[in-house]
């Protein structure tokens, strides 16, 4: 096998897994970030159902406050119909007791509803605790998985990195400026299989004689349309890591 070919084939595969490496390297951040919102969001949760839980007692003092207030007015009122001298004052304060009596009728039906929705509200705080707590577990889970691979991926990267250094020099000069600039042109791809007389990248058919030269992997062919180098992936010399 042309030793060219078979240093490029193993560049291309370097180069590809290099690729994909760092994109998702580059994807880490947002990842991260993403987990960080994840908890915000169910942090946030939380501290909105106690606020409400905390506002709904705060409004149930405020209104029992306001019934003790009436109350007061109410006593006082009476007080004052035991002074009265004529019929219409003491028809006058009887109207404003009613008045009153009322009035703190209609703060009790919002008592008890805000106590109804207490109820829910407890709830609430108690399913916002419940989520919280599952999310913090998922999130360090999925942060502690993901530091794991992202530290796996740096070290692959270095070592392909270093690999890819060590091959360069190996390759005649005057094809490694053709792959780079293939390879910048092409999706990141300059070196592809041959099958059935066809480029297996571009599917552009090749003629019957070139590809009976590709088959046996001894020299260097490029396609005649998209100029990747090409190779038999079927006349190997050992099961060798292809793109």
């Amino acid at each position: 096998m042309n030793q060219d070919l078979k240093k490029l084939i193993r560049l291309q595969t370097i180069d590809l897994a290099i690729q994909e490496l760092r994109a998702r390297i580059d994807k880490f951040p947002g990842i991260s970030k993403a987990l960080d919102e994840q908890l915000k969001a169910a942090q946030a949760g939380l501290e909105h159902a106690k606020e409400k839980a905390k506002d709904n007692q705060s409004n149930r003092k405020k209104l029992e406050s306001e019934i003790s207030s009436i109350e007061s007015k109410i006593s006082k009122y009476r007080d004052q119909m035991m002074a009265v001298k004529t019929n219409e004052e003491y028809r006058a304060l009887q109207h404003e007791i009613e008045h009153a009596q009322n009035g703190i009728r209609k703060i009790e039906d919002e008592i008890l509803n805000l106590m109804m929705e207490a109820e829910s509200s407890q709830g609430d705080v108690k399913t916002a605790e419940t989520r919280l707590k599952e999310d913090q577990l998922k999130v360090d889970r999925d942060r502690k998985q993901l530091t794991e691979v992202n530290k796996q991926d740096l070290s692959a990267l270095e070592a392909y990195l270093k690999e890819r250094k060590e091959i360069e020099p190996l390759i005649s000069s005057d094809l490694l400026p053709h792959y780079e600039r293939v390879r910048k042109h092409r999706g990141g791809i300059a070196v592809g299989p041959a099958r059935n007389e066809v480029c297996e990248i571009c599917q552009v058919r090749i003629r019957p004689q070139v590809f009976q030269e590709i088959r046996r992997n001894d020299q260097i062919i490029a396609c005649d349309a998209c100029q990747r180098i090409l190779y038999y992936p079927d006349n190997l010399d050992h099961p060798f890591e292809v793109a």
